[in-house]
């Protein structure tokens, strides 16, 4: 029961943080949060510690948990990373994935371009899109390697909250993937995973320094 329920705080608190309700750097005080879902002090440590594996969440000895506070210096470093191991990942594929697969792709292709799906439905589709094509590089260190950062970056999907304009550039990078996967084309399948990582790096970047401007300016 105590697991359902941290799982239950957790998945309320994430929704939170990702739509903006819980903003950066905001406290996240234990009682507080005990009392506003009608819970002991047990569910919602464990619901902030798996916040904090998802890094959503930084929790400091003797001070407690607070939203993660990204800045253009982690997302820079973080993306280069993410961008080589994706790309060689997204190279492998090319010449693995069969038809089945594509139709799979395409569907998620195009259910992201479909209206304007909420920021949150959007990265998780996002995720699917990305994460179909690591499972089929055929390598299984380089899968592991590239879910275990993806596992301690969930902050990182505030990018299509705070830059609705990157969802449809993103679209039209998909698209420009998939046709180098079907052509079999590792090489260009390789630079157009890395250029799309990179774009993302920079849009998420550019969204902070805007966002942490704009807060200066009301303070």
């Amino acid at each position: 029961m105590a697991e359902l329920k941290s799982r239950a705080i957790y998945e309320a608190l994430r929704s939170e943080i990702l739509t903006g309700n819980r903003e950066p750097g905001q406290r996240l005080v234990l009682r507080q949060i005990a009392q506003e879902y009608g819970a002991s002090d047990i569910p919602v440590r464990e619901a902030l510690r798996m916040l904090e594996q998802d890094g959503l969440v930084e929790i400091t000895p003797y001070q407690g948990a607070r939203v993660t506070t990204l800045s253009p210096e982690q997302v820079s470093e973080a993306y280069f990373v993410r961008g080589h191991l994706e790309a060689l990942a997204t190279e492998l594929a090319a010449t693995r994935l069969t038809g089945d697969d594509f139709a799979r792709l395409d569907q998620l292709v195009e259910a992201m371009a479909e209206g304007e799906p909420d920021p949150i439905d959007y990265a998780e589709l996002n995720r699917q899109f990305h994460t179909y094509i690591v499972e089929h590089c055929g390598n299984q260190v380089l899968q592991d390697a590239i879910v275990s950062i993806w596992q301690t970056q969930s902050a990182f999907q505030i990018v299509f909250r705070l830059d609705p304009d990157r969802r449809q550039d993103s679209n039209h990078e998909h698209r420009e993937i998939m046709r180098a996967l079907r052509d079999g084309d590792r090489r260009k399948a390789h630079d157009l995973a890395l250029d799309h990582k990179f774009a993302t790096a920079t849009a998420l970047s550019e969204a902070l320094q805007a966002h942490h401007d704009g807060v200066s300016e009301i303070a």
